[in-house]
């Protein structure tokens, strides 16, 4: 497999999960279907989910989902999050996204491809050795003045020294953000957020030229596609990456 191909099968699996969850009224989509292997699990989870693996499971693919844990048989590993952003899916607020990570191994150093579709507004961001952005070309800003630049930061325990800090409630779209130069950088260093959430977003913003580390300066790369794997995250340009560090300790 190579990265037309996973382009190809990451953009069938987006429209299916669109087509399967849109329609859904919001009460709908908030109801709790039961428990999955990340906790709780709301309709709209299981109906994205089991839209996104009717696609994946047709190719030869190991493929970690945040519901079911690992299904599938195949030589490329996929870190599938069907819906990430699920409170802005029932709440009607339009940043939610799919992301698809595809690796030759279970571990992150080896991903060749990734994709994330904000499944609200059809924006599509992906990368093989570049990223892109609805097809054009994305860059990583280049501030490194701290105090010029605009954050995603889950949450600062203290005053920070950013123009400004927002969230959004999507990891995958977030990292995204910084990978087009929209926001400059973004910090989640509770240990809260899981090897499918953010390793889609986290590829497409290094190839758009991001460094991204965890909150001790350690690169991402042994990070395992694994339901139990934690990730810190500290994501920004080469030029601010070592003052965020040394914020954030």
């Amino acid at each position: 497999m190579d990265a037309r191909d996973a382009l190809r099968i990451s953009r069938e699996a987006a429209k299916r999960v669109q087509k399967a969850i849109l329609p859904l009224p919001l009460k709908k989509r908030a109801e709790i279907y039961g428990f999955g292997k990340s906790g709780i699990t709301k309709f709209v989870d299981k109906v994205a989910e089991d839209a996104a693996l009717e696609v994946l499971l047709k190719e030869k693919l190991r493929v970690l989902s945040e519901e079911c844990g690992y299904v599938g048989e195949g030589d490329v590993f996929v870190a599938l999050d069907p819906l990430d952003g699920t409170f802005n899916a029932v709440k009607g607020i339009p940043f939610f996204s799919v992301s698809l990570c595809f690796s030759n191994s279970e571990k992150f150093r080896d991903t060749f491809f990734a994709y994330v579709y904000n499944l609200a507004t059809n924006e599509e961001f992906f990368a093989d050795e570049e990223a892109f952005k609805n097809g054009e070309k994305i860059k990583v800003g280049e501030k490194e003045d701290l105090s010029e630049m605009d954050a995603i930061y889950y949450y600062p325990k203290k005053e920070m020294p950013f123009k400004r800090i927002r969230i959004f409630g999507s990891a995958a779209l977030e990292t995204c953000l910084v990978a087009e130069g929209a926001f400059d950088c973004f910090i989640d260093v509770r240990g809260m957020l899981r090897i499918f959430d953010v390793s889609a977003g986290i590829y497409i913003a290094e190839k758009a030229g991001a460094i991204a580390v965890d909150e001790k300066g350690n690169p991402l790369g042994e990070k395992k596609f694994e339901i139990s794997e934690r990730l810190n995250v500290v994501l920004s340009n080469k030029l601010a990456i070592k003052k965020l560090l040394e914020m954030v300790l």
